[in-house]
């Protein structure tokens, strides 16, 4: 037994090194003839409906594969994904033995890609064709200015652009876009995969909405083996620059786990942040842009989670009005953000208010109270130097130009220039171009001025009768304003 033994060692020193020798050069052909074998299986596979082509691929022996320009087509030869360059690592058994399947990838990086998204009632993901807007923003180079990010805002439309705009969805739906089928079928798939994508440009449709999202940097883990949750979480690290549609700001950060094995929908534990939104975006009239950060924990099932964060503005300018360090509590449901105990300083004083927002309708309304505003820091140079308390409401049927704004005043002592009085008070109502106070009184020591209303609409200045009465109520005085010819 021991020559047997002795000559086989014998021949292992050469077999080994052959057999190694034999793998690399096959794995060198595999290599080099990568993009046609790949193009091969992709056509085979059925997990990924629609085709699947790569133009230039080099797989390495270790099982890392970089490509260039992978193209995925639907069913209908439309373009939802493409993908200038980016990675991945493959099961190397796989491949050679050509036995693929959903674990045969394991890190997928892409860069520079557009990926158009539809999320379904259920949040079920499916790929779908890259809209106008999407490949207008990808053509700024990832970096749009605000005339291109209002561009693509529905709320920065004229109603006409909306209507048209409405028209190409219809159009876009009636021709497939938004088709209820999955292209991406991972039911009753073990996945066990991370997805990295790296300066992506985003598009989400969801409900009736529209967003996005430039810059992205996406992080899904779904791999057991590198995570500390099970294969029914899957892990999301989320950073984006600039995003519009139908929400316009500076970035959203999100981080968190979504539990695939929920009952009877996956369920989220989400933090996530939106940078700089402008409200006008939203909806929020009188052309309101001062920058607005949201902070929100999402939890529950997600068809329907529960938020609940806060809400911060450096500054926030209404007509008239000009708010500094405003924070609140918000809350989220429904498609609903709720706003309690929201404070602001206003003036020299302070403002106190609560409200809510409608994400499908942009309907939203704000109440106030604000205290001890000064009139000398809300009127500078004018003379008016006085405490003034304001009740202001706001209400909004998710039309800029149809919010109004509207309340009461009244001051404390005070004085006009050189004139003192005992108390303002009087009604606003504030229409777009259209500002309308009534009921104003002027208190003075042993007088009493009063209008029904003055009006200045687009500049032009309307005055009802004032005016003056003595302590016992009788009329000393009326000034009417003398029509013009």
């Amino acid at each position: 037994m021991r020559p047997i033994v002795k000559k086989t060692g014998h021949y292992l020193k050469y077999i080994v090194p052959t057999i190694l020798i034999l793998v690399f050069l096959q794995l060198e052909f595999l290599s080099r003839g990568a993009a046609v074998i790949f193009n091969r299986a992709m056509a085979e596979q059925d997990m990924l409906r629609g085709t699947i082509t790569v133009e230039k691929i080099v797989a390495h022996i270790n099982g890392h594969v970089v490509f260039e320009n992978l193209v995925w087509k639907d069913p209908f030869n439309n373009t939802i994904l493409s993908i200038p360059n980016g990675t991945f690592d493959v099961r190397l058994w796989d491949v050679m033995t050509g036995n693929l399947k959903a674990t045969t990838i394991q890190k997928l990086t892409m860069e520079n890609a557009i990926v158009s998204v539809r999320l379904g009632p259920d949040m079920q993901v499916d790929f779908v064709r890259h809209s106008p807007a999407a490949q207008q923003m990808a053509k700024t180079g990832g970096q749009p200015d605000e005339e291109t990010l209002k561009s693509v805002s529905v709320a920065g439309m004229t109603e006409e652009e909306r209507k048209e705009y409405a028209e190409w969805k219809r159009r876009q739906k009636a021709q497939g876009f938004t088709k209820r089928w999955q292209n991406f079928d991972h039911q009753d798939r073990h996945l066990r995969l991370e997805i990295d994508f790296r300066n992506c440009l985003f598009e989400v449709f969801y409900k009736n909405r529209h967003y996005l999202l430039n810059g992205c940097d996406l992080v899904v883990g779904m791999n057991k083996d590198t995570l500390e949750h099970t294969d029914d979480f899957v892990n999301l690290s989320f950073s984006t620059s600039n995003f519009g549609g139908d929400m316009i700001g500076r970035g959203v950060s999100l981080n968190g786990t979504v539990n695939l094995d929920a009952d009877p929908v996956p369920e989220c534990d989400l933090n996530i942040i939106f940078f700089a939104v402008n409200p006008y975006s939203l909806g929020f009239g009188m052309d309101v842009k001062n920058p607005m950060t949201l902070m929100v924990h999402l939890t529950g099932p997600v068809t329907d989670p529960v938020g609940h964060g806060k809400v911060q503005m450096d500054d926030l300018e209404f007509p008239g009005l000009a708010f500094s360090n405003v924070e609140g509590i918000l809350s989220y449901h429904n498609s609903r953000f709720d706003f309690t105990d929201v404070h602001a300083n206003v003036f020299g004083g302070t403002l106190d208010a609560h409200g809510d927002y409608d994400l499908d309708t942009r309907r939203y309304h704000i109440y106030g109270h604000g205290e001890n505003l000064q009139g000398k820091i809300a009127l500078p140079g004018e003379g008016l130097d006085c405490p003034v308390t304001l009740e202001i409401t706001v209400d909004s049927n998710g039309n800029a130009k149809d919010t109004v704004y509207y309340g009461s005043f009244v001051s404390g002592k005070g004085s006009y220039h050189l004139l003192p009085f005992q108390r303002l008070s009087g009604k606003y109502h504030v229409l777009y171009h259209d500002m309308v106070f009534s009921d104003v009184l002027i208190e003075l020591t042993g007088l009493k001025l009063a209008t029904t209303y003055l009006r200045s609409d687009n500049g032009k200045l309307t005055l009802a009768p004032v005016t003056l009465y003595d302590t016992d109520g009788s009329v000393l005085y009326t000034y009417t304003q003398p029509k013009k010819e």
